[in-house]
Protein backbone atom coordinates (compact mmCIF):
# COMPACT_ATOMS: atom_id res chain seq x y z
CA UNK A 1 0.00 0.00 0.00
CA UNK A 2 2.84 2.26 0.72
CA UNK A 3 4.93 1.18 -1.71
CA UNK A 4 2.34 2.42 -4.39
CA UNK A 5 1.89 5.84 -2.46
CA UNK A 6 5.59 6.63 -2.10
CA UNK A 7 5.48 5.99 -6.36
CA UNK A 8 2.91 8.36 -6.63
CA UNK A 9 4.18 10.91 -4.51
CA UNK A 10 7.63 10.78 -6.36
CA UNK A 11 5.92 10.89 -9.62
CA UNK A 12 4.52 14.38 -8.30
CA UNK A 13 7.89 15.31 -7.21
CA UNK A 14 8.78 14.30 -10.52
CA UNK A 15 6.36 16.69 -12.18
CA UNK A 16 7.18 19.47 -10.03
CA UNK A 17 10.58 19.65 -10.44
CA UNK A 18 10.33 19.13 -14.69
CA UNK A 19 8.01 21.63 -14.45
CA UNK A 20 9.67 23.93 -12.92
CA UNK A 21 13.36 23.56 -14.76
CA UNK A 22 12.05 23.11 -18.65
CA UNK A 23 9.94 26.64 -17.02
CA UNK A 24 13.11 28.14 -16.03
CA UNK A 25 14.95 26.84 -18.86
CA UNK A 26 12.49 27.79 -21.32
CA UNK A 27 12.47 31.63 -19.92
CA UNK A 28 15.91 31.61 -20.46
CA UNK A 29 16.07 30.04 -23.70
CA UNK A 30 13.77 32.54 -24.90
CA UNK A 31 15.90 35.35 -23.38
CA UNK A 32 19.16 33.71 -24.80
CA UNK A 33 16.98 33.88 -28.19
CA UNK A 34 16.11 37.21 -27.57
CA UNK A 35 19.59 38.76 -26.96
CA UNK A 36 21.39 36.28 -30.22
CA UNK A 37 18.52 38.43 -32.51
CA UNK A 38 19.29 41.56 -30.96
CA UNK A 39 23.15 40.84 -31.36
CA UNK A 40 22.53 39.75 -34.99
CA UNK A 41 20.50 42.66 -35.60
CA UNK A 42 23.19 44.90 -34.28
CA UNK A 43 25.84 43.53 -36.50
CA UNK A 44 23.14 44.37 -39.50
CA UNK A 45 23.34 47.74 -38.58
CA UNK A 46 26.84 48.24 -38.13
CA UNK A 47 26.96 46.41 -41.42
CA UNK A 48 24.58 48.93 -43.11
CA UNK A 49 26.69 51.67 -41.89
CA UNK A 50 30.02 50.49 -43.13
CA UNK A 51 28.90 49.77 -46.35
CA UNK A 52 26.94 52.63 -47.03
CA UNK A 53 30.56 54.72 -46.09
CA UNK A 54 31.92 51.80 -48.46
CA UNK A 55 29.50 52.69 -51.50
CA UNK A 56 29.86 56.37 -51.16
CA UNK A 57 33.96 55.77 -51.58
CA UNK A 58 33.57 53.37 -54.19
CA UNK A 59 31.49 55.69 -56.30
CA UNK A 60 34.57 57.95 -56.38
CA UNK A 61 36.46 55.83 -57.66
CA UNK A 62 33.82 54.66 -60.28
CA UNK A 63 34.23 51.05 -58.64
CA UNK A 64 32.27 48.35 -60.72
CA UNK A 65 29.25 47.38 -58.92
CA UNK A 66 30.33 43.10 -58.94
CA UNK A 67 33.93 44.53 -57.94
CA UNK A 68 32.06 46.38 -55.10
CA UNK A 69 30.07 43.79 -54.17
CA UNK A 70 32.10 40.98 -53.58
CA UNK A 71 34.92 43.44 -51.84
CA UNK A 72 31.93 44.83 -49.31
CA UNK A 73 30.45 41.36 -48.25
CA UNK A 74 33.46 39.61 -48.00
CA UNK A 75 34.65 42.30 -45.49
CA UNK A 76 31.51 42.32 -44.12
CA UNK A 77 30.96 38.27 -43.55
CA UNK A 78 29.65 37.56 -40.30
CA UNK A 79 28.05 34.71 -39.21
CA UNK A 80 24.22 34.70 -38.79
CA UNK A 81 24.35 36.73 -41.10
CA UNK A 82 23.20 37.17 -44.92
CA UNK A 83 24.02 39.64 -47.60
CA UNK A 84 22.69 39.84 -51.45
CA UNK A 85 23.50 42.47 -53.83
CA UNK A 86 21.86 42.95 -56.79
CA UNK A 87 23.25 45.15 -59.56
CA UNK A 88 23.22 47.09 -61.55
CA UNK A 89 19.69 48.29 -62.67
CA UNK A 90 19.37 49.79 -66.33
CA UNK A 91 17.97 53.40 -65.75
CA UNK A 92 15.34 53.47 -68.39
CA UNK A 93 12.37 55.88 -68.63
CA UNK A 94 8.99 54.92 -67.82
CA UNK A 95 6.96 53.97 -64.60
CA UNK A 96 8.02 50.34 -65.35
CA UNK A 97 11.75 50.77 -66.35
CA UNK A 98 12.65 52.93 -63.90
CA UNK A 99 14.82 51.39 -60.83
CA UNK A 100 12.64 50.89 -58.03
CA UNK A 101 15.14 51.26 -55.33
CA UNK A 102 15.22 54.58 -52.89
CA UNK A 103 18.33 56.37 -53.08
CA UNK A 104 19.26 56.12 -49.54
CA UNK A 105 19.28 53.25 -47.20
CA UNK A 106 16.03 51.70 -45.30
CA UNK A 107 15.29 49.10 -42.63
CA UNK A 108 12.14 47.02 -42.94
CA UNK A 109 10.74 43.87 -41.00
CA UNK A 110 12.19 40.90 -42.26
CA UNK A 111 9.20 39.22 -43.91
CA UNK A 112 8.37 42.11 -46.16
CA UNK A 113 9.01 40.30 -49.79
CA UNK A 114 9.59 43.60 -51.70
CA UNK A 115 8.81 44.79 -55.07
CA UNK A 116 6.90 42.26 -57.13
CA UNK A 117 8.34 39.65 -59.53
CA UNK A 118 10.92 41.01 -61.81
CA UNK A 119 10.99 40.55 -65.45
CA UNK A 120 13.55 39.04 -67.46
CA UNK A 121 15.99 40.47 -69.86
CA UNK A 122 14.50 38.31 -72.60
CA UNK A 123 11.60 40.13 -72.14
CA UNK A 124 12.81 43.55 -72.56
CA UNK A 125 14.47 42.62 -75.72
CA UNK A 126 12.81 43.96 -79.08
CA UNK A 127 12.79 40.76 -81.30
CA UNK A 128 12.20 41.76 -85.08
CA UNK A 129 9.08 42.10 -86.25
CA UNK A 130 7.58 41.78 -83.30
CA UNK A 131 5.73 44.36 -80.41
CA UNK A 132 7.64 44.80 -77.30
CA UNK A 133 5.87 42.67 -74.47
CA UNK A 134 4.02 44.39 -72.08
CA UNK A 135 6.62 44.75 -68.64
CA UNK A 136 5.16 43.42 -65.41
CA UNK A 137 7.65 44.18 -62.96
CA UNK A 138 11.15 46.19 -62.70
CA UNK A 139 14.05 44.14 -65.04
CA UNK A 140 16.17 42.09 -63.58
CA UNK A 141 19.83 43.10 -62.66
CA UNK A 142 22.96 41.63 -64.26
CA UNK A 143 24.11 40.60 -61.01
CA UNK A 144 23.68 38.68 -58.30
CA UNK A 145 26.30 38.36 -55.09
CA UNK A 146 25.13 35.93 -52.15
CA UNK A 147 27.03 36.56 -49.66
CA UNK A 148 30.07 37.05 -51.78
CA UNK A 149 29.24 34.71 -54.31
CA UNK A 150 27.56 35.59 -57.65
CA UNK A 151 25.02 33.48 -58.39
CA UNK A 152 22.23 33.18 -60.97
CA UNK A 153 18.47 34.03 -60.47
CA UNK A 154 16.16 36.31 -59.01
CA UNK A 155 17.75 38.12 -55.92
CA UNK A 156 14.38 38.22 -54.14
CA UNK A 157 14.88 34.40 -54.29
CA UNK A 158 17.67 34.43 -52.29
CA UNK A 159 16.44 37.02 -50.27
CA UNK A 160 13.53 34.94 -48.64
CA UNK A 161 14.97 31.27 -49.32
CA UNK A 162 15.61 29.28 -45.91
CA UNK A 163 13.34 27.97 -42.86
CA UNK A 164 10.09 29.65 -42.48
CA UNK A 165 10.32 29.14 -38.97
CA UNK A 166 13.70 31.04 -38.69
CA UNK A 167 12.17 34.03 -40.60
CA UNK A 168 8.56 33.54 -38.22
CA UNK A 169 11.29 33.29 -35.65
CA UNK A 170 13.53 36.38 -36.20
CA UNK A 171 9.96 38.65 -37.03
CA UNK A 172 8.56 37.64 -33.75
CA UNK A 173 11.75 38.98 -31.94
CA UNK A 174 12.57 41.68 -33.66
CA UNK A 175 14.97 41.34 -36.42
CA UNK A 176 14.77 43.77 -39.59
CA UNK A 177 16.99 44.03 -42.58
CA UNK A 178 18.53 46.86 -44.09
CA UNK A 179 19.12 47.78 -47.28
CA UNK A 180 21.86 50.08 -48.54
CA UNK A 181 22.63 51.61 -52.08
CA UNK A 182 25.80 50.01 -53.42
CA UNK A 183 27.02 52.30 -56.85
CA UNK A 184 24.21 51.26 -59.24
CA UNK A 185 22.81 48.53 -57.41
CA UNK A 186 21.41 47.38 -54.22
CA UNK A 187 23.13 45.64 -50.91
CA UNK A 188 20.55 43.99 -48.90
CA UNK A 189 21.51 42.73 -45.00
CA UNK A 190 19.53 40.58 -42.95
CA UNK A 191 19.45 37.55 -40.35
CA UNK A 192 20.33 33.73 -42.15
CA UNK A 193 16.71 32.26 -40.91
CA UNK A 194 18.44 28.81 -41.23
CA UNK A 195 21.33 30.38 -38.40
CA UNK A 196 18.15 31.28 -36.31
CA UNK A 197 16.22 28.28 -36.31
CA UNK A 198 19.58 26.11 -35.55
CA UNK A 199 20.22 28.29 -32.25
CA UNK A 200 16.71 28.00 -31.48
CA UNK A 201 16.46 24.05 -31.90
CA UNK A 202 19.97 23.98 -29.87
CA UNK A 203 18.42 26.21 -27.24
CA UNK A 204 14.97 23.54 -27.39
CA UNK A 205 17.50 20.49 -27.30
CA UNK A 206 19.19 21.97 -24.20
CA UNK A 207 15.61 22.21 -22.66
CA UNK A 208 14.63 18.75 -23.29
CA UNK A 209 17.93 17.67 -22.36
CA UNK A 210 18.41 19.05 -18.88
CA UNK A 211 14.94 18.32 -18.74
CA UNK A 212 15.23 14.86 -18.59
CA UNK A 213 18.58 14.64 -16.66
CA UNK A 214 16.19 16.68 -14.29
CA UNK A 215 13.23 14.57 -14.48
CA UNK A 216 16.13 11.40 -13.64
CA UNK A 217 17.59 13.22 -10.87
CA UNK A 218 14.30 13.92 -9.43
CA UNK A 219 12.79 10.37 -9.25
CA UNK A 220 16.10 8.99 -7.86
CA UNK A 221 16.36 12.23 -5.22
CA UNK A 222 12.26 12.02 -4.85
CA UNK A 223 12.29 8.04 -4.10
CA UNK A 224 14.84 8.45 -1.25
CA UNK A 225 13.10 11.10 0.65
CA UNK A 226 10.02 9.35 -0.08
CA UNK A 227 10.84 6.12 1.48
CA UNK A 228 12.93 8.05 4.20
CA UNK A 229 9.79 9.71 5.12
CA UNK A 230 7.74 7.00 4.72
CA UNK A 231 9.69 4.36 6.55
CA UNK A 232 8.35 4.76 9.91
CA UNK A 233 5.21 3.79 8.59
CA UNK A 234 6.59 0.99 6.45
CA UNK A 235 8.24 -0.65 9.21
CA UNK A 236 5.13 0.08 11.07
CA UNK A 237 2.81 -1.60 8.85
CA UNK A 238 4.96 -5.01 8.42
CA UNK A 239 5.75 -5.03 11.87
CA UNK A 240 1.64 -4.95 12.66
CA UNK A 241 1.01 -8.01 9.65
CA UNK A 242 3.71 -10.16 11.67
CA UNK A 243 1.53 -9.42 14.59
CA UNK A 244 -1.44 -10.63 12.88
CA UNK A 245 0.50 -13.76 12.05
CA UNK A 246 0.99 -14.32 15.90
CA UNK A 247 4.39 -13.47 15.88
CA UNK A 248 4.88 -11.17 18.85
CA UNK A 249 8.68 -11.23 19.17
CA UNK A 250 9.86 -7.61 20.44
CA UNK A 251 11.35 -6.08 16.99
CA UNK A 252 11.73 -1.94 18.05
CA UNK A 253 11.95 0.31 15.04
CA UNK A 254 14.79 2.85 14.48
CA UNK A 255 14.16 6.30 15.05
CA UNK A 256 16.27 8.44 13.08
CA UNK A 257 14.62 11.81 13.91
CA UNK A 258 14.17 12.76 10.63
CA UNK A 259 10.37 12.96 9.93
CA UNK A 260 7.26 13.48 11.83
CA UNK A 261 5.75 9.69 11.26
CA UNK A 262 8.62 8.89 13.61
CA UNK A 263 5.95 9.35 16.23
CA UNK A 264 4.42 6.26 15.35
CA UNK A 265 7.10 4.54 15.27
CA UNK A 266 7.72 5.67 19.00
CA UNK A 267 3.91 5.07 20.26
CA UNK A 268 4.82 1.39 18.31
CA UNK A 269 7.73 0.75 20.47
CA UNK A 270 6.03 1.79 23.49
CA UNK A 271 2.99 -0.79 22.28
CA UNK A 272 4.95 -3.21 21.54
CA UNK A 273 6.85 -3.02 24.92
CA UNK A 274 3.65 -3.49 26.62
CA UNK A 275 2.61 -5.93 24.53
CA UNK A 276 5.75 -8.23 25.26
CA UNK A 277 5.45 -7.58 28.78
CA UNK A 278 2.07 -8.40 29.02
CA UNK A 279 2.98 -11.87 27.30
CA UNK A 280 5.86 -12.06 29.48
CA UNK A 281 3.64 -11.95 32.35
CA UNK A 282 0.95 -14.62 31.02
CA UNK A 283 4.16 -17.23 30.43
CA UNK A 284 5.32 -16.25 33.46
CA UNK A 285 1.78 -16.95 35.37
CA UNK A 286 1.24 -20.06 32.61
CA UNK A 287 3.96 -21.65 33.54
CA UNK A 288 2.87 -21.42 37.06
CA UNK A 289 -0.42 -22.48 36.89
CA UNK A 290 0.88 -25.59 35.11
CA UNK A 291 3.27 -26.25 37.65
CA UNK A 292 0.34 -25.66 40.28
CA UNK A 293 -1.60 -28.43 38.36
CA UNK A 294 1.49 -30.51 38.49
CA UNK A 295 1.82 -30.32 42.10
CA UNK A 296 -1.71 -30.58 43.21
CA UNK A 297 -2.23 -33.78 40.27
CA UNK A 298 0.41 -35.50 42.26
CA UNK A 299 -0.52 -34.52 45.59
CA UNK A 300 -4.18 -35.63 44.85
CA UNK A 301 -3.22 -38.99 43.14
CA UNK A 302 -2.30 -40.81 46.23
CA UNK A 303 -4.95 -39.50 48.66
CA UNK A 304 -7.77 -40.12 45.97
CA UNK A 305 -6.17 -43.25 45.42
CA UNK A 306 -6.80 -44.44 49.05
CA UNK A 307 -10.46 -43.11 49.30
CA UNK A 308 -11.02 -44.69 46.18
CA UNK A 309 -10.25 -47.89 47.65
CA UNK A 310 -11.88 -47.99 50.80
CA UNK A 311 -14.99 -46.79 48.91
CA UNK A 312 -14.14 -49.46 46.76
CA UNK A 313 -14.19 -51.96 50.06
CA UNK A 314 -17.55 -50.35 51.22
CA UNK A 315 -19.60 -50.72 48.47
CA UNK A 316 -18.41 -54.86 47.86
CA UNK A 317 -19.59 -55.07 51.88
CA UNK A 318 -23.00 -52.86 50.73
CA UNK A 319 -23.87 -55.21 47.94
CA UNK A 320 -25.03 -58.09 51.02
CA UNK A 321 -26.79 -54.65 52.47
CA UNK A 322 -29.79 -52.45 51.12
CA UNK A 323 -29.90 -51.38 47.59
CA UNK A 324 -30.07 -47.76 48.68
CA UNK A 325 -26.38 -47.68 49.99
CA UNK A 326 -25.22 -49.56 47.29
CA UNK A 327 -26.18 -47.18 44.48
CA UNK A 328 -24.52 -44.47 46.93
CA UNK A 329 -21.67 -46.04 46.72
CA UNK A 330 -21.69 -46.74 42.67
CA UNK A 331 -22.17 -43.38 41.89
CA UNK A 332 -19.07 -42.44 44.49
CA UNK A 333 -16.65 -44.50 42.64
CA UNK A 334 -17.97 -43.72 39.27
CA UNK A 335 -17.22 -39.82 39.77
CA UNK A 336 -14.15 -40.53 41.85
CA UNK A 337 -12.94 -42.49 38.82
CA UNK A 338 -14.08 -39.62 36.82
CA UNK A 339 -11.85 -37.32 39.05
CA UNK A 340 -9.02 -39.43 38.84
CA UNK A 341 -9.39 -39.36 34.42
CA UNK A 342 -9.71 -35.57 34.57
CA UNK A 343 -6.58 -35.53 36.83
CA UNK A 344 -3.97 -37.64 35.19
CA UNK A 345 -5.54 -35.69 31.94
CA UNK A 346 -4.39 -32.17 34.10
CA UNK A 347 -1.36 -33.99 34.90
CA UNK A 348 -0.71 -35.13 31.35
CA UNK A 349 -1.46 -31.83 29.49
CA UNK A 350 0.68 -29.24 31.92
CA UNK A 351 3.54 -31.51 31.14
CA UNK A 352 3.14 -31.38 27.59
CA UNK A 353 2.91 -27.68 27.98
CA UNK A 354 5.97 -27.41 30.07
CA UNK A 355 9.52 -26.73 28.55
CA UNK A 356 10.50 -30.77 28.96
CA UNK A 357 10.39 -32.43 26.07
CA UNK A 358 10.73 -35.84 25.92
CA UNK A 359 13.24 -37.54 23.67
CA UNK A 360 12.24 -38.87 20.12
CA UNK A 361 12.27 -42.79 19.96
CA UNK A 362 11.22 -43.57 16.41
CA UNK A 363 8.98 -46.50 15.80
CA UNK A 364 7.42 -47.97 13.55
CA UNK A 365 3.64 -46.48 13.02
CA UNK A 366 1.87 -49.64 11.79
CA UNK A 367 2.61 -52.05 14.60
CA UNK A 368 1.28 -49.40 16.92
CA UNK A 369 -1.97 -48.85 15.00
CA UNK A 370 -2.95 -53.01 14.75
CA UNK A 371 -2.52 -52.72 18.76
CA UNK A 372 -4.13 -49.59 19.63
CA UNK A 373 -6.98 -51.40 17.10
CA UNK A 374 -6.69 -54.97 18.80
CA UNK A 375 -7.22 -52.78 22.30
CA UNK A 376 -10.12 -51.25 21.32
CA UNK A 377 -12.38 -54.42 19.62
CA UNK A 378 -12.02 -55.76 23.03
CA UNK A 379 -13.24 -53.17 24.83
CA UNK A 380 -15.76 -52.70 22.43
CA UNK A 381 -17.14 -55.58 21.49
CA UNK A 382 -19.11 -55.52 18.18
CA UNK A 383 -17.10 -51.99 17.33
CA UNK A 384 -17.00 -52.07 13.39
CA UNK A 385 -13.40 -50.49 13.10
CA UNK A 386 -11.60 -50.60 9.53
CA UNK A 387 -7.83 -50.15 10.05
CA UNK A 388 -6.04 -49.32 6.19
CA UNK A 389 -2.36 -49.19 6.07
CA UNK A 390 -1.42 -48.98 3.06
CA UNK A 391 2.03 -46.75 4.21
CA UNK A 392 3.93 -47.84 6.74
CA UNK A 393 6.80 -45.23 8.08
CA UNK A 394 9.25 -44.25 10.90
CA UNK A 395 7.59 -42.35 13.24
CA UNK A 396 9.97 -39.49 14.76
CA UNK A 397 8.79 -38.84 18.27
CA UNK A 398 7.82 -39.71 21.47
CA UNK A 399 5.97 -42.99 20.82
CA UNK A 400 3.75 -42.43 24.51
CA UNK A 401 2.84 -38.97 23.31
CA UNK A 402 2.13 -40.15 20.15
CA UNK A 403 0.09 -43.11 21.24
CA UNK A 404 -1.55 -40.87 23.46
CA UNK A 405 -2.98 -38.50 20.63
CA UNK A 406 -4.17 -41.38 18.00
CA UNK A 407 -5.90 -43.06 21.10
CA UNK A 408 -7.65 -39.63 22.32
CA UNK A 409 -8.78 -39.05 18.31
CA UNK A 410 -9.74 -42.82 18.24
CA UNK A 411 -11.72 -42.55 21.50
CA UNK A 412 -13.30 -39.35 20.62
CA UNK A 413 -14.87 -41.19 17.11
CA UNK A 414 -15.94 -43.80 19.33
CA UNK A 415 -17.85 -42.07 22.29
CA UNK A 416 -19.21 -39.75 19.85
CA UNK A 417 -19.99 -41.64 16.93
CA UNK A 418 -21.46 -44.57 18.67
CA UNK A 419 -22.35 -47.69 16.53
CA UNK A 420 -21.00 -46.20 13.54
CA UNK A 421 -18.17 -47.46 11.54
CA UNK A 422 -14.26 -46.34 11.82
CA UNK A 423 -11.91 -46.44 9.67
CA UNK A 424 -7.84 -45.24 10.17
CA UNK A 425 -6.14 -45.00 7.12
CA UNK A 426 -2.44 -43.85 6.36
CA UNK A 427 -1.20 -42.07 3.94
CA UNK A 428 2.20 -40.64 2.36
CA UNK A 429 2.20 -36.86 3.42
CA UNK A 430 4.82 -34.04 2.98
CA UNK A 431 7.72 -34.98 4.80
CA UNK A 432 6.44 -37.94 6.81
CA UNK A 433 3.18 -39.72 7.07
CA UNK A 434 -0.50 -38.66 7.44
CA UNK A 435 -2.97 -41.03 9.86
CA UNK A 436 -6.93 -40.11 9.39
CA UNK A 437 -9.45 -41.19 11.67
CA UNK A 438 -12.79 -40.90 10.04
CA UNK A 439 -15.92 -41.96 11.69
CA UNK A 440 -19.66 -41.74 10.25
CA UNK A 441 -21.43 -40.08 13.17
CA UNK A 442 -23.44 -36.45 13.24
CA UNK A 443 -20.83 -34.25 12.77
CA UNK A 444 -19.32 -31.43 14.35
CA UNK A 445 -21.97 -28.78 14.76
CA UNK A 446 -20.68 -25.51 12.63
CA UNK A 447 -20.32 -23.32 16.31
CA UNK A 448 -17.99 -25.82 17.87
CA UNK A 449 -15.76 -25.89 14.96
CA UNK A 450 -13.61 -23.66 16.46
CA UNK A 451 -13.16 -24.23 19.68
CA UNK A 452 -12.77 -27.97 19.53
CA UNK A 453 -9.00 -28.05 20.40
CA UNK A 454 -9.20 -25.92 23.24
CA UNK A 455 -9.05 -27.08 26.95
CA UNK A 456 -11.99 -27.90 28.48
CA UNK A 457 -13.93 -26.88 25.27
CA UNK A 458 -17.67 -29.54 25.07
CA UNK A 459 -19.69 -28.98 22.00
CA UNK A 460 -23.12 -27.92 22.37
CA UNK A 461 -24.33 -30.95 20.91
CA UNK A 462 -22.47 -33.25 23.51
CA UNK A 463 -25.77 -34.66 24.87
CA UNK A 464 -24.83 -37.26 28.28
CA UNK A 465 -21.14 -37.94 26.49
CA UNK A 466 -18.66 -37.99 29.50
CA UNK A 467 -15.63 -36.29 29.32
CA UNK A 468 -13.25 -33.59 30.47
CA UNK A 469 -12.92 -31.40 27.04
CA UNK A 470 -8.77 -32.32 27.28
CA UNK A 471 -8.79 -34.66 24.68
CA UNK A 472 -8.04 -32.80 21.65
CA UNK A 473 -6.31 -30.15 23.21
CA UNK A 474 -3.63 -33.32 24.79
CA UNK A 475 -3.66 -35.02 21.26
CA UNK A 476 -2.92 -31.68 19.59
CA UNK A 477 -0.11 -30.66 21.81
CA UNK A 478 1.60 -33.77 21.76
CA UNK A 479 1.74 -34.44 17.65
CA UNK A 480 3.20 -30.69 17.96
CA UNK A 481 5.87 -31.47 19.81
CA UNK A 482 6.75 -34.25 17.57
CA UNK A 483 6.74 -31.48 14.99
CA UNK A 484 3.74 -32.67 13.05
CA UNK A 485 -0.20 -31.26 13.11
CA UNK A 486 -4.05 -32.09 13.87
CA UNK A 487 -6.59 -30.88 11.97
CA UNK A 488 -10.14 -31.11 11.47
CA UNK A 489 -9.94 -32.73 7.87
CA UNK A 490 -13.31 -32.50 7.27
CA UNK A 491 -17.02 -32.78 9.15
CA UNK A 492 -21.02 -33.15 7.83
CA UNK A 493 -23.95 -35.08 8.76
CA UNK A 494 -22.29 -38.10 7.21
CA UNK A 495 -19.59 -37.67 9.26
CA UNK A 496 -16.00 -36.58 10.57
CA UNK A 497 -12.30 -36.59 9.73
CA UNK A 498 -9.36 -35.75 11.28
CA UNK A 499 -6.14 -35.96 10.48
CA UNK A 500 -2.61 -36.49 12.06
CA UNK A 501 0.29 -35.43 9.73
CA UNK A 502 3.37 -36.63 11.57
CA UNK A 503 6.89 -36.60 11.09
CA UNK A 504 8.61 -39.79 9.64
CA UNK A 505 11.47 -41.08 7.32
CA UNK A 506 11.46 -44.17 5.76
CA UNK A 507 8.05 -44.05 3.86
CA UNK A 508 7.48 -46.52 2.55
CA UNK A 509 3.97 -48.53 0.91
CA UNK A 510 2.51 -51.48 2.09
CA UNK A 511 0.99 -54.19 0.96
CA UNK A 512 -2.52 -53.78 1.69
CA UNK A 513 -3.70 -55.08 4.78
CA UNK A 514 -7.18 -53.87 5.51
CA UNK A 515 -8.51 -55.38 8.73
CA UNK A 516 -12.20 -55.54 10.15
CA UNK A 517 -14.02 -56.13 12.92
Amino acid sequence: MFTSFARRLTGWYVAAAVILVVGVLGAFAVVALVVYEHSIQDTIDANAREAEAFSARAAERHQSFLSAALEIEKRLARPGVRMVAAGPFPHEGGANGARPDAPHATSAPLLIRGAPAPQTSASRAKPAGQEPAKRTGPPMPDYVVVNGQVVHGDPRTFRIQGSRIGFALGTALGAHFQRVDLVDGELRIMPEPDATLQVALWLLGGVVGVGLIAAVLAWFLGRYITLQVLRPLIEVTHALQRFATRDFTPQPIAVAGKSEFDAIAVAYNAAAAQVSSAFAERRQAESQMRQFVADAGHELRTPLTIVLGYIDLLRRKADEGDERSRRIFTAISIEGARMRTLIDNLVLLARMEGADVRPPEPFELCPLLDEMVDARRLLHPGLQIELDCAVDATVIGNQTEIHEAIANVLDNAIKYAPGSPIRIATAAGDSGVDVTITDEGPGIHPDDRVGIFDRFYRGVTRGDVEGSGLGLAIAKRAVERAGGTLVLAGTSERGTAFTLHLRADQVRKRQAEITRA
